[in-house]
């Protein structure tokens, strides 16, 4: 058997068991029918990816230079006041999660762009979903130590979200539905963010991953095009502000 089919028929006999739980698709906004629900997809639905991989050395470089400051980097969770926070009360507003934004809710952060050159390059191969105020994202996403992102679910099913390691300091982990892993420095992987999954750094260091949004290779040309004007025409008719991508 292939890896992909091993691992399904693994977590098959688990389900069976009752080893582990079942998850699904939870999107908080949008659901698109008909869309697999994976918790990790496997490497060969995106031939572009060993390219981004490859360019860790460089993108580290940038990053480097852009962690020895502060400018640039901000919380990823920034709920107003009088929002309930549920979960994110321990995180709101704070730089334990903080992100130094590429593009957010489809904004392009030029000054941010500017500074990282040859990531931008790379971020530029990558089939990013765009819709106006919602899409495309990207970031250097940056965890401090002893900080745990609780469970979530993402906003639409449409898209994955691909990780790019960058610094992965021993004690960090990531979990998507039942199924859990470490990143290692330069080995990216997508999954589907709509399925609960949370991360955590127990170490002494931050933990830094490069993270972007890309299209569901499923959907076609025309799906997707279709798709983002629904979201546009859904978000002007209600005039609502998105909400974090979490």
């Amino acid at each position: 058997m292939r890896g992909g089919e091993s691992r399904r028929l693994a977590a098959f006999i688990d389900s069976t068991l009752g080893l582990k739980s079942r998850y699904r698709q939870e999107p908080t906004d949008y659901f698109y029918p008909g869309l697999p629900a994976i918790e990790f997809w496997e490497r060969e639905e995106f031939p572009w990816l060993a390219d981004l991989e490859s360019a860790t050395p460089v993108i580290q470089r940038e990053l480097a230079e852009v962690m020895r400051g502060d400018e640039g980097f901000a919380p990823y969770v920034d709920y107003p006041d009088g929002i309930p926070l549920d979960q994110w009360a321990a995180l709101n507003r704070s730089l334990n999660w903080s992100a130094f934004h590429f593009f957010h809710h489809g904004r392009r952060y030029q000054e941010n762009c500017r500074r990282c050159p040859n990531t931008m390059e790379m971020l530029a191969r990558v089939p990013q979903p765009q819709a106006s105020g919602r899409m495309p994202a990207a970031m250097f996403s940056v965890l401090k130590p002893q900080t745990r992102i609780p469970p979530h679910n993402g906003v639409a099913n449409v898209r994955l979200v691909l990780h790019l390691p960058l610094v992965v300091p021993a004690g960090c982990g990531f979990r998507v539905g039942s199924e859990t892993r470490e990143w290692r420095v330069g080995e990216a992987w997508i999954f589907d963010d709509t399925i609960e999954h949370e991360a955590w750094n127990t170490s002494d260091e931050v933990r830094v991953v490069l993270i972007c949004d890309v299209w569901n290779p499923r959907l076609s040309a025309g799906e997707r095009e279709a798709i983002s004007a629904v979201m546009a025409a859904m978000d002007s008719f209600n005039e609502i502000v998105p909400k974090a991508d979490l």
